[in-house]
């Protein structure tokens, strides 16, 4: 059974490879709940070829970032404050650990829904 599942994804990894497709996407859409003075965070690995596409809603304002660290040092490529919505894309410039970041600011509770996908080429 193992040899079967073995030589049927090399054969599909194949067929991708073959096809031409040099890109792989990674996606991921979700909905949460954000207490009052939460933060709520997804990370990821990204190339500098990448692109990463995202949006959300938010039933309330927040603050929404894209950052990394390095060292001690945190850099904020992406920075909005005191939003309900956003969307854009966001190509880095050298390879590292990115992390899409909302923080309800707010005394009460807010809903976040949101999506991303980055494109590996």
């Amino acid at each position: 059974m193992h040899k079967v599942l073995m030589s049927l994804f090399f054969a599909v990894l194949s067929a991708f490879i073959l096809s031409g497709c040099s890109s792989l996407a990674i996606k991921d859409e979700s909905e949460v709940t954000l207490n009052p003075l939460k933060v709520h965070e997804e990370c990821m690995e990204l190339q500098p070829k990448d692109v990463l596409s995202y949006s959300f809603n938010a039933s309330g304002p927040v603050d929404f970032n894209i950052h990394f660290h390095e060292g001690e040092k945190i850099s904020y490529p992406v920075s909005r404050k005191n939003i309900s919505g956003h969307e854009g894309n966001y190509s880095p410039a050298k390879e590292q650990i990115y992390c899409l970041m909302w923080t309800n600011v707010q005394k009460t509770t807010v809903q976040l829904s949101y999506i991303f996908k980055v494109e590996k080429k």
